[in-house]
């Protein structure tokens, strides 16, 4: 190709006040915190290798890698450039990020040449030549989503490189590693599951600055979590904060090891069993009052009637459970309500029905009367107005261990009984007094805990370090959580939807989280070419999901949208965004839904009435080149002219000639549609080469029929 200096020097002369050097056209905008690096690598035709050192997930705004190329023929040039990658095999990669700019200013594009024409000796980056002969190279590049020279925020791009102008036609100098850009949301999406899909997650772990956990009680109303822990020579009452996780006020020394918690929000009353007898510690003053109730034997379990001004104590060895009236207030004297409701065995679980003012007690027992012995399993109420037991006791089966812990569902009047030895639990209806189904709860439940805003049952194991989540109503199990080896003791917080475990001597809160579920679906859009089109969609979830957005052009391989995030999708309208296809991305740490894809029409401008100004053609594509007084010419085929395309102005150099294009698409510019001049390529490495900086319009020429 002959060296066309002389015409680009005369072009120059009467165009530098018109035109910008190519090297403005696209600053870099280099990304910062990011996820891990994931380096890319490709081989070329001859052998080449190109390696970049990170690929995946960059940030649309812009990021710096580092690329090395090896092998490369020395006899050639090549551009390094961040391009689309071609549509079919054979096709050149372009348009390409850069523009013009020869000189690497941009940091978007490299020329790396040993044997440049004249014009460019001082702009070109050199091959490192080894014994082979071959050529290498280690540079810094920018990547980023979108500038004048490409837009990659809606179609595939990579990092190429390919032949320079002086080979235009050269494909075996093709070498392409795909690149993808973030949507905006921080990384890419969870994997899909399906909508609604339920996870509970891990989200801190409390560990008592004195001994071990031992027994918890949680406030939801207040967002409190009452933790009593004992080293065997201290005991300690420490609150925490349940949506941070932090310390609430100073921790109480405790004078007794504590043996269960009952808590009575309303009356800001948590009550503690210490051996023989009952304290209580005031939740807004974070004062103690000891021997509020003193008993004949050691008192293992506690509950109470919130706003009820009602505790239950269970007490050993007396097989017993034993009523008090607390009143409202933590200084009211307690009364002992009726005797001590007294069971043939000891009472192994305890929980308090609001609705009806009924405690529920269980024991298990062995009925010596029968060859093989069997067991009693028995669940029975306890009116807490006069603290008799009421009705006709439950049997609950003969299974050794099959009536243990027992929590309450007030408002269906349902009982769960764990069933330890088969792991089970009974599910009763306590206004019939009997037995409705029996549940899978993982292995040998006993602590239980129902969470009825979202229909939950939570089933300790006593023999694994696992809490299994049941779903009642479907009769299955749900989930199994990891919280530490034989887990004791459970409490829940529907405000955080957090379940709270003591196991191992630690506290481990565990939040419930839904995957997304779809609110609002995009919907087809047209648009005017030039004009903004918009796609929204919406998603509900726990934690609220992000929305990014993905695209297609023939519904089978998506890519993400660059740097498109939130519900709302928006961006000009070109005649290559027709019948694209546009879906949203729902995420949150559960997991990721799709929406279906909507589709975009996108339609002319219409034209402007006789007599009207002629529209001026945009980015080489309509077959017509604006002149200098705002006509347009037509070339013989009825396709682009011949020349490059910077900005997306179509013009011709003086001194070009139509015999110069290329079929290849991009030519000399690296943002080139489709055809170009060496004219343009050498006017934009001299601009470049003299360091000319202005605003860059396109240099336009009357051309005449």
């Amino acid at each position: 190709m002959p060296d066309s200096a002389p015409s680009v020097r005369r072009s120059v002369a009467a165009a530098v006040p018109l035109l910008l050097a190519a090297a403005a056209l696209a600053a870099a905008a280099p990304g910062t915190a990011r996820a891990a690096a994931v380096p890319g690598e490709a081989t070329g035709p001859t052998g080449q290798k190109l390696t970049v050192s990170e690929t995946k997930n960059i940030n649309p705004a812009g990021l710096k890698v580092t690329v090395t190329g090896t092998g490369y023929d020395v006899t050639k040039g090549i551009y390094l450039a961040v391009c689309r990658v071609p549509a079919a095999p054979g096709e050149q990669p372009s348009p390409c990020l850069g523009g013009s700019d020869f000189t690497g200013g941009s940091g978007s594009t490299h020329w790396i040449s040993n044997n440049p024409p004249a014009y460019g000796q001082g702009l070109v980056k050199k091959f490192t030549v080894g014994a082979d002969g071959k050529g290498s190279f280690t540079l810094e590049l920018t990547v980023k989503a979108k500038d004048s020279g490409a837009d990659c925020t809606q179609v595939r791009c990579a990092v190429v490189t390919r032949a320079d102008h002086t080979h235009i036609s050269d494909r075996e100098q093709d070498v392409i590693v795909p690149v993808t850009f973030s949507s905006g949301n921080g990384g890419e999406p969870t994997p899909e599951v399906p909508a609604g899909t339920v996870r509970h997650q891990t989200v801190r772990t409390l560990t008592p600055a004195v001994g071990a956990a031992q027994h918890m009680a949680a406030d939801p109303a207040a967002g409190r979590l009452y933790v009593a822990s004992d080293d065997g020579s201290r005991r300690q009452l420490t609150t925490y904060d349940t949506r941070t996780g932090r310390i609430t006020g100073t921790p109480v020394e405790l004078p007794a090891p504590v043996s269960a918690l009952a808590l009575d929000a309303p009356a800001r009353s948590l009550h503690l069993a210490l051996g023989d007898r009952i304290a209580t510690y005031d939740t807004r003053t974070g004062t103690l009052a000891d021997n509020k109730a003193k008993l004949s034997g050691h008192v293992h379990l506690l509950a109470a009637h919130p706003a009820g001004g009602t505790v239950y104590a269970a007490v050993q060895p007396a097989r017993s459970v034993t009523v008090f009236a607390t009143g409202r207030n933590p200084s009211t004297v307690w009364r002992q309500i009726g005797k001590p409701a007294v069971h043939p065995f000891p009472v192994a679980g305890l929980a308090v029905d609001t609705a009806a003012r009924r405690a529920y007690t269980t024991y298990v027992g062995p009925n010596t009367s029968t060859t093989p012995m069997s067991f009693h399993n028995v669940l029975t109420a306890i009116d807490g107005r006069t603290g008799r037991t009421v009705g006709t006791p439950l049997s609950l089966g003969t299974t050794a261990l099959g009536s243990m812990g027992v929590t309450v569902d007030p408002v269906s009047r349902t009982g769960y009984v764990a069933n330890l030895a088969a792991g089970t639990v009974f599910a009763v209806d306590l206004r019939a007094n009997r037995v409705t189904g029996t549940l899978q709860a993982g292995s040998n439940p006993k602590a239980l805990a129902y969470d009825g805003g979202s229909g939950t049952l939570y089933a300790a194991s006593t023999t694994a370090p696992v809490v299994t989540a049941v779903d009642p109503a479907g009769k299955r199990e749900k989930e199994e959580l990891t919280a530490g080896d034989r887990p004791s003791g459970l409490a829940l917080d529907p405000g955080t939807q957090s379940v709270f475990v003591v196991a191992e001597g630690k506290v481990t809160q565990l939040q419930r989280r839904v995957s997304p579920t779809q609110a609002a679906a995009p919907k087809a859009v047209t648009a005017v070419a030039g004009k903004e089109a918009v796609f929204t969609a919406s998603a509900t979830g726990t934690p609220a999901p992000t929305t990014g957005w993905e695209v297609s052009s023939d519904g089978a391989a998506w890519l993400p949208v660059a740097g498109a995030s939130g519900p709302r999708l928006a961006f000009t309208a070109a005649k290559a965004h027709h019948g694209n296809r546009y879906r949203a991305v729902f995420s949150n740490s559960v997991g990721s839904l799709r929406s279906a894809p909507a589709v975009l029409k996108v339609t002319t401008a219409p034209k402007p009435p006789p007599g009207g100004p002629e529209p001026q053609s945009v980015g080489g594509t309509g077959g017509t080149t604006p002149d200098s007084t705002g006509g347009t010419s037509t070339d013989s085929t009825g396709g682009t002219t011949t020349g490059g395309t910077v900005g997306g102005s179509s013009y011709r150099t003086e001194g070009s000639a139509d015999s110069g294009s290329s079929t290849g698409g991009g030519g000399g510019s690296l943002a080139s549609t489709g055809t170009s001049t060496l004219g343009l390529t050498a006017i934009a490495a001299a601009l470049a080469a003299t360091g000319t900086v202005t605003t860059l319009y396109a240099l336009r020429r009357r051309r005449t029929l």
